[in-house]
């Protein structure tokens, strides 16, 4: 739970931001916010620092930042146990989703980038004789980027990495529910960074519409589609590129022909991961209804033996509910399904602030659980008549991620998932693809229009110029003054492109008087 809090600062009271672990209740450090009238201060200083940062090139702005993955990976002891007490993901969850990332996407990065389609372009030698143009990827400023509570690291490493490579400076504003764990990311890698690079600014949503109004370039925000949708919309008026990632109401489909064994361990993992609280979970499972019975019965019994950690930080699977808010979002899902006539197999009753994972069957569309986007480690199983009923629920609903599809039979699962219209198909697993640079994550309907990862979305954080030479001396064949010569010419090279005979002879006659022609008119010799 976090809340803003007043504190002394310099004689005078200033605010803060309040909060406690989730595992145990215990208060948290405070984390002073940043006065909303200063955010353009902290924009002014990154663009004074931005073109310098440009002009140290490529090369040892990748040095800079492999520097400081590697500085993060040797310190994941300190920052790991920041993220537990400030989310409560549990060690293991919070060591493979924000620790190991960084220098993987790094490199991951300089090889999407190396890969853009930037350099020279092949020219066509009859329509541009002597003529070459290459492609430059220039960055787009000062960057500021509103990032999401839930993944504080990794949340932020997959834009921060990219508009840092591409030569933006940032200024960033973490979530006001996790802002520790993003302070200790950002401050270790604005270590190896020249000094106003990066920049950081502490706060709510006051303090976010500060930074959307502040001056910036461009802006990648993560979070739900409501605040989402607004982001956007400004950040059009405002006539700035804006990538945003909103929620997720992601669907696992179950065919009949699945690796039973292999889905419920899937679903199981992809539902629950710390605790459901992810955009990319799997919020509800589509089973065919031959197998829907079996499958609800067998996630009921997996997910009875798992346990969250005995003491705190230690071995466990099940991680609290982040915010108290939250919780009561999901006991309100639970509940409503329950009145609609869902059957409860497990779970629903929480401790404190962890919801045991909670196995709902017999689930229908009219519940909430199943439109909304629910957050948290919570599985209604829908029974569907096939696959392609199963599609036609996923396609008219309100978000459009990610899906996953699970059976043994790989080519029917490649063509249904063309049928799918959502961001990310994958195919007897679920939303791994989020962390890999080089493939796109992006979303449709209410999940955003913004993409993360891959080339398509250096766009965000980097303008393409265009750069064309010309080293002919004298004017042009095809420039004023325009007459029945240049009309011949432009006809006799329409017959060349169709392959009609004769254009070959004619053309260099045509030319000939063009430029005859062109040089009297301007009085060359």
């Amino acid at each position: 739970m976090c809340r803003p809090a007043p504190m002394l600062r310099g004689g005078a009271m200033a605010s803060a931001l309040e909060a406690q672990d989730p595992r145990t209740g215990e208060a948290l450090p405070l984390v002073p916010t940043t006065d909303a009238s200063s955010v353009s201060q902290l924009v002014e200083k990154a663009r004074a620092a931005q073109k310098a940062f440009q002009r140290e090139g490529f090369a040892e702005r990748r040095r800079r930042l492999e520097r400081a993955a590697r500085r993060l990976l040797e310190r994941r002891a300190e920052g790991m146990a920041i993220v537990e007490a400030e989310i409560g993901k549990v060690h293991a969850d919070a060591l493979f989703t924000e620790a190991l990332g960084p220098l993987d996407a790094v490199r991951g990065w300089v090889r999407v980038i190396e890969g853009a389609p930037a350099g020279t372009v092949s020219l066509n030698p009859l329509a541009f004789p002597r003529k070459s143009a290459r492609i430059e990827l220039l960055p787009r400023g000062v960057v500021g980027v509103l990032s999401p509570w839930n993944f504080p690291i990794s949340g932020l490493y997959r834009s921060v990495i990219p508009a840092l490579l591409t030569g933006n400076a940032l200024v960033v504003k973490p979530s006001e529910y996790s802002p520790r764990s993003s302070r200790w990311f950002l401050e270790t890698l604005a270590a190896e960074l020249p000094e106003n690079v990066l920049k950081i600014a502490y706060g709510g949503p006051e303090v976010g519409a500060a930074l959307l109004e502040s001056g910036i370039d461009a802006c990648v925000f993560t979070g739900s589609s409501a605040v989402g949708a607004r982001v956007e919309a400004r950040a059009f008026e405002l006539g700035i590129p804006c990538s945003a990632e909103m929620g997720g109401n992601d669907a696992a489909i179950v065919l009949e022909d699945a690796d039973m064994e292999r889905t419920v361990a899937g679903i199981v993992h992809w539902a629950l991961q710390n605790a459901g609280q992810a955009c990319g979970a799997i919020e509800v499972v589509y089973a065919d209804s031959r197998v829907a019975a079996d499958l609800a019965a067998r996630l009921a019994d997996a997910c009875e033996r798992l346990r969250p950690p005995v003491i705190v930080g230690g071995p466990g699977s099940l991680a609290p509910i982040a915010l108290k808010k939250q919780l009561t979002l999901v006991e309100e899902h639970i509940r409503d399904a329950v009145e609609r006539g869902a059957r409860l197999l497990t779970g629903g009753t929480a401790e404190g602030q962890y919801m045991p994972p909670t196995v709902l069957a017999d689930c229908t569309e009219e519940m909430r659980v199943v439109r909304e986007e629910t957050f948290g480690p919570v599985i209604p199983v829908v029974a569907v008549d096939g696959p392609a009923d199963a599609i036609r629920r996923v396609n008219r609903g309100l978000y459009g991620l990610t899906a996953s599809l699970w059976t043994r039979d790989i080519r029917r699962a490649e063509n249904l998932a063309d049928e799918l219209d959502v961001g990310v198909v994958t195919i007897n697993n679920h939303a791994f693809t989020g962390a890999i640079p080089d493939l796109p994550w992006s979303g449709r309907r209410s999940s955003g229009r913004g993409i993360a990862n891959s080339a398509w979305s250096l766009l965000t954080f980097a303008r393409p110029k265009a750069i064309a030479i010309d080293r002919n001396r004298g004017p042009e064949p095809f420039w004023v003054p325009f007459d029945d010569n240049l009309t011949e010419l432009g006809e006799t090279l329409s017959d060349l492109q169709l392959n009609r005979p004769g254009g070959a002879l004619k053309l260099p006659v045509l030319l000939r008087r063009r430029m005859k022609t062109i040089k009297g008119f301007f009085g060359i010799k």
